[in-house]
């Protein structure tokens, strides 16, 4: 996309300074338009460090500090969030309450040819199997603390009525540069073992936080696109053998599979305290939830349809490149 989508129009960005929002920085700087970055104070800047950004430091939960962020934007891309929390009040908080501020600040000031961005997930959709990717018109079932509160923020941005355009953007899992969540699982695939996390879940999506990044600007800059859309890398989802193949690829190596069933998880987390309210931890209720469902898998077709947008990246492309990062940023 050339730099005149933007056409130098104001862009507020939340989230600047996290993995997927410094790729959107980047993707909505490359594009054209001015961003203003929303952070929190001693937020690391380093990803973007040298990038022409106006910061902010701001609390999205003070509406005089929304007001500030917006005044004088075009659009909102509202990429902050919270992945973990102590309990649902604190999804609440950080995911409905943040984006209920920033809607009310943005009702008096967007113009009539803005838009309201949301960067959703695509646990506010649910689970959904490999055999059936989850498209938008199916309901919406989240069977977790963070999916219910996504769902319940894209109902405030894409379920009312507002002076401006609106869209929520759902993506499945992110990996790629910069992320450190699939960090473990390069780190035993480097040394030829991965894992199968149960026996129930047939697969999932996959996108590289750069695609995703592409995704949600491409929603900003198209009038025509609002409404709920899933991203993907075009795979509509890998399957565990599919997976292992994708980290064989990156790592240049074989990568054997064993199976870790979920009683094993779950007596990990009672082990290490994972279990108890108010400690969030990847061997908690939420997480463990996710691994036993059918799948986490979606459609990225009307995204695709409605914007052009199509993802450079695969898993394996997406993976090895993720490795080249972790050397040389010191993290494997």
């Amino acid at each position: 996309m050339t730099a005149s989508a933007g056409a130098g129009r104001l862009v507020v960005l939340t989230g600047a300074s996290g993995f997927l929002g410094s790729h959107l920085a980047e993707a909505l700087l490359d594009e054209g338009w001015r961003v203003r970055a929303a952070c929190r104070e001693g937020s690391d800047r380093l990803w973007l460090a040298g990038r022409p950004l106006e910061w902010r430091v701001s609390d999205l939960l003070r509406p005089d500090d929304c007001r500030e962020l917006v005044r004088g934007a075009h659009t909102v891309v509202h990429c902050a969030g919270v992945v973990a929390a102590l309990d649902e009040a604190a999804y609440r908080r950080g995911n409905v309450d943040t984006t209920s501020a920033l809607l009310k600040a943005a009702a008096f000031t967007l113009p009539g040819d803005g838009a309201f961005v949301l960067v959703s997930s695509l646990a506010a959709h649910g689970p959904a199997p490999l055999a059936k990717p989850a498209v938008e018109g199916d309901p919406c079932r989240p069977i977790t603390a963070y999916g219910r509160s996504k769902l319940a923020a894209e109902q405030l941005v894409i379920g009312q009525a507002w002076p401006f355009r609106t869209a929520a953007v759902r993506p499945p899992a992110l990996c790629g540069p910069r992320d450190r969540g699939f960090l473990p699982l390069l780190h035993y695939a480097y040394r030829g073992w991965t894992a199968r996390l149960g026996h129930r879940l047939s697969g999932i999506s996959l996108v590289d936080g750069r695609d995703a990044a592409a995704a949600v600007a491409a929603v900003a800059r198209t009038p025509s696109a609002h409404g709920a859309y899933f991203v993907d890398d075009g795979r509509r989802g890998y399957d565990w053998d599919a997976l292992r193949a994708a980290l064989a690829s990156a790592v240049e190596r074989p990568v054997r599979m064993v199976t870790v069933p979920l009683g094993a998880l779950r007596l990990a987390g009672r082990l290490t305290g994972g279990w108890k309210p108010g400690r969030p931890s990847v061997l908690g209720p939420d997480r463990l939830a996710d691994l036993d469902a059918d799948g986490w898998v979606c459609d990225g077709r009307r995204l695709e349809a409605a914007t052009g947008f199509r993802a450079a990246r695969d898993a394996a492309a997406s993976f090895a490149d993720a490795l080249l990062f972790y050397r040389k940023a010191g993290w494997l």
